[in-house]
């Protein structure tokens, strides 16, 4: 691993802090609920679904992320408003964690942030995402929720290298940057996704991560999940099928080590195998860290809970 001691910023949010430069604070550690293929979603326009296994994932992941020391957030997924709103109350009644709003079209967001400010859940929002594409509407809707924290997309169609991830947030030429629509939006805690397109891009999105953090300082990360899952080999081949499990904790844990403070891992249920990955690359970060004078700022970081 190549060491690299760059300040980042902590941000709390609802009692959970990410950030920090390497070994000072755990991965957090991002599941996702109600995606297309989640076998226990029976209705994805209405949102029905099997109550009691989904919370049976949710205290599993939970338990693991209590284990580990590694934060844990829920992405809500939600393909349309109805099912979106039945998602977060079904969420306010077995989670108290942090969730990530991610709903596959405008208005969806728009009346999950209704519903989240009905349940007095706004608090505990990351909104999920700011993007290029994202519209006035929605920069206000945030500004009018409250909302501090939102996931910032930091990609450009037409330059995908790290460095065009980095132009894509302070702008070019004409082209206003996505910080400038986090401040239009009064979001005060941005989390950059350095974006994964296949799984060759996963380092180029670990390169960006750095960049990130040397331009502004902010917590950044991505999720690998988003070509681990779409890798085609890994289903057509018997040795990579097999194998599926391991190469994916290891794409998250190579995310660590070139420095990303957060990870959206994919299915929730993957939490019994991501976690206790992540927990054993983050102690041995937090280990070679005291080599470069900086310790952990959480009692509960994974160095003190799994050896």
């Amino acid at each position: 691993m190549a060491w690299h001691r760059i300040p980042v910023k902590v941000f709390e949010i609802s009692g959970m802090k990410i950030g920090g430069s390497l070994g000072e604070l755990p991965t957090v550690l991002i599941g996702s609920l109600f995606y297309s293929r989640q076998i226990e979603v029976r209705n994805h326009q209405r949102g029905e679904f099997d109550r009691v296994r989904t919370a049976e994932i949710v205290r599993e992941a939970k338990s693991l992320s209590e284990r580990t020391g590694n934060p844990l957030v829920l992405d809500i997924m939600g393909y349309y408003p109805e099912a979106m709103k039945n998602y977060l109350r079904f969420i306010a009644d077995v989670a108290d964690c942090p969730i990530l709003l991610d709903g596959s079209d405008t208005q969806t967001r728009l009346e999950g942030l209704e519903e989240a400010e009905r349940l007095g859940m706004c608090s505990r929002l990351i909104y999920d995402a700011i993007s290029p594409d994202t519209s006035d509407e929605e920069l206000a809707a945030l500004k009018d929720h409250k909302i501090e924290s939102a996931v910032v997309m930091a990609y450009d169609k037409s330059d995908f290298t790290p460095e065009g991830r980095v132009r894509a947030l302070t702008g070019k030429g004409d082209k206003q940057g996505l910080l400038r629509l986090v401040e239009r939006a009064g979001v005060v805690k941005p989390l950059i996704d350095t974006v994964v397109l296949d799984v060759p891009s996963i380092v180029l999105a670990g390169e960006a991560i750095r960049l990130v953090h040397e331009n502004f300082g902010y917590p950044a990360g991505c999720s690998p999940a988003n070509a681990t899952y779409e890798w085609k080999r890994s289903k057509m081949d018997s040795t990579w099928k097999r194998s599926f499990d391991s190469c994916d904790a290891s794409a998250n844990v190579a995310l660590q080590l070139m420095g990303a403070n957060f990870l959206i891992y994919g299915p929730l249920k993957a939490a019994k195998y991501v976690f206790p990955a992540c927990a054993m690359a983050d102690a041995m970060i937090a280990y070679q860290a005291r080599k470069h004078g900086i310790k952990p700022l959480a009692k509960d970081h994974p160095i003190y809970k799994i050896f």
